[in-house]
């Protein structure tokens, strides 16, 4: 494993993030988790040298999942949009994206007259299923640049805390339906250590410090 990616965290930079972390915590900072990656790969091998590193290999397979994910989300009470799973029918307005191995790309389906080409996208033809999330009247979607449960973004502190907690990915990009209520979570995608901004990698290095 290289130890360039493993990040120890300060003692006091997980103080008030939940009760479960281990002493010593190392985190994974490759940023893309997904399965068969460099950054799922690290986590295994970390994991099978009895390392405590975040996020484990079952964290990161759950977090990229989006049925999966939301279902942990509405578990541990962040909102959550309502959704259908599809097949062959598409109500819009919805965020879409596809259940399958293949493809990640999701789809903002607000015009019936798109319906049918856009649910052969995210179906492959009717082959997979694909996970409607219900748009409300008045919304936007924002992307949340998570950094160990931080954003530079002030009104997002608290939402990229508590999803920090939940999903235990060091690096993510949280995708979150705003209403003028609420936060509504909708998937987490990754965040590569490489597409981090300066300001970014300066809060990185307040928390802890890197293992050589």
């Amino acid at each position: 494993m290289s130890a360039a990616i493993l990040f120890k965290a300060n003692p006091e930079t997980l103080t008030g993030y939940g009760p479960d972390w281990p002493e010593p915590c190392y985190f994974n900072m490759t940023g893309d988790y997904s399965y068969l990656t460099d950054g799922y790969y690290s986590s295994l091998e970390a994991e099978l040298q009895g390392i405590a590193v975040f996020p484990t290999t079952a964290d990161a397979l759950d977090a990229y999942v989006v049925p999966i994910a939301m279902e942990k989300a509405r578990q541990h009470q962040l909102a959550v949009p309502g959704y259908d799973i599809v097949v062959d029918k598409l109500a819009p307005p919805v965020l879409a994206y596809p259940i399958n191995p293949f493809s990640t790309k999701y789809e903002i389906v607000l015009d019936g007259e798109v319906v049918t080409a856009k649910l052969r996208t995210l179906t492959m033809t009717g082959k997979y299923a694909a996970i409607c999330q219900k748009l409300p009247g008045d919304y936007r979607i924002d992307a949340v640049r998570c950094v160990l449960g931080r954003t530079l973004v002030k009104e997002y502190g608290s939402f990229a805390k508590r999803v920090f907690e939940v999903f235990k990915l060091p690096l993510m990009r949280v995708r979150v339906i705003v209403t003028t209520s609420d936060y509504l979570f909708s998937a987490i995608e990754p965040l590569p250590f490489d597409d981090l901004t300066l300001n970014e990698k300066k809060l990185l290095g307040s928390l802890g410090t890197w293992q050589r």
